[in-house]
């Protein structure tokens, strides 16, 4: 397995390891979101049924008493005005889980962009370093040939010494 193989299984891993950390990054977020989906759902739901409660109880306590009904009436409008408060809160953290998601997969998208240019980069500077050694080694080659051959006609033009013959 040659370097450019092993740099690219590298990039593949980083990839996949993004991959999982924003897959697990986004169902955590909407786990969150579905944890405050049920929390509004029983708060509404203690806050409906408390008001029943005390309306039975004004009911039956106050029945025919003015004053009381005024009272309860008082009561209706400030708990539906509660109500509209809570709901209007979750609406905007609604938005804002949104806006952040979408500010999220842009981000994401643009993290995986920049990654797919760098490897470009990184293929085009392996590339040239490939020819650059190509050349080099065959100019290497080249210079090797070339003091072979030199050293064949110094060897004929030099006579060999009397040690080495007896030898």
């Amino acid at each position: 397995m040659n370097t450019r193989d092993k740099l690219l299984i590298l990039i593949v891993i980083a990839w996949i390891g993004a991959a999982v950390y924003f897959k697990s990054t986004t169902d955590k977020m909407f786990v969150r979101m579905d944890e405050m989906e049920q929390l509004q759902n029983k708060h509404v739901d203690k806050v409906n049924k408390e008001f029943r409660e005390d309306l039975k109880t004004l009911n039956l306590q106050f029945i025919g008493r003015g004053k009381h009904l005024r009272k309860a009436q008082k009561d209706i409008v400030d708990n539906t005005k509660l109500i509209n408060h809570v709901t209007d809160s979750l609406g905007r953290n609604i938005e804002t889980v949104a806006l952040d998601l979408e500010n999220f997969q842009r981000n994401t998208e643009q993290s995986f962009s920049n990654a797919a240019k760098g490897r470009d980069d990184i293929e085009s500077d392996l590339s040239s370093f490939k020819r650059q050694q190509r050349r080099f080694t065959g100019d290497l080659d080249q210079r090797l040939s070339t003091v072979e051959t030199d050293v064949a006609d110094l060897n004929e033009r030099v006579p060999p010494k009397k040690a080495e013959k007896e030898r």
